[in-house]
């Protein structure tokens, strides 16, 4: 994840739907990989995300362009 959506899974600040949402993706394998640009852009560390965030240093763009190159599809979420 990247941008603005990174605020949404801040530990402090998640909502209990967004907090138990993440850990059952979290149990079917999903992997939360958070912007290294982004939590530097909002002064977030990567220990006050929702546990189990996995860090992308090279950025979020460069993170979805890796799996895309492994055959990943990029699907923005809508609310």
């Amino acid at each position: 994840m990247h941008g603005p959506a990174v605020k949404a899974f801040v530990d402090i600040d998640a909502v209990d739907k967004v907090r138990n949402a993440v850990k059952a993706l979290q149990a079917d394998g999903v992997e939360f990989d958070v912007c290294a640009n982004t939590l530097a852009a909002l002064n977030v560390a990567l220990d006050e995300m929702l546990p189990g965030m996995v860090l992308a240093p090279n950025g979020g763009v460069v993170r979805i362009a890796e799996l895309e190159s492994q055959g990943y599809l990029y699907s923005a979420m809508k609310r």
